[in-house]
């Protein structure tokens, strides 16, 4: 029996700004005009859980083949500072043919590897610290 290893998701949220959120639209624009409302604001990592390096989240698929996305980047603990095009990701997984739905060249698994239960990320209170 083969058993399917799944990785866990890093999940660290955060909130796109809205200066972010116009730069967006500007830099989807030669893609075809893009409605606000699909900009995602409230964001997480989707890469696999990682102790180091920035964090990446999905903001906008752009339309047309071959376009990539728009995808937030940020350090942990820090809010969102830039906004990278990044082609997708080519990997398509021979069994399922389920594409990996990360951008090109990424860290850690692919979609299909991942279990997209987050880990919870708090910072303690003078209440919880024993």
């Amino acid at each position: 029996m083969n058993a399917k290893i799944l990785f866990p998701v890093c999940g660290r949220t955060a909130r796109l700004p809205e200066h972010l959120v116009q730069e967006t639209l500007r830099a989807a624009t030669p893609h075809g005009a893009a409605d606000e409302a699909d900009v995602e604001r409230n964001l997480w990592c989707h890469l696999q859980i990682h102790d180091d390096g920035d964090h990446f989240a999905l903001v906008l698929d752009l339309a047309g083949v071959d376009t990539g996305a728009v995808w937030a980047r940020w350090a942990g603990g820090k809010p969102v500072e830039a906004l990278d095009i990044r082609p997708d990701c080519s990997f398509v997984n021979p069994e399922t043919r389920e594409i990996c739905c990360e951008f090109a060249f990424h860290s850690g698994a692919h979609t299909h590897q991942l279990t997209y239960t987050p880990v919870e990320f708090s910072t303690p209170t003078k209440a919880s610290v024993s």
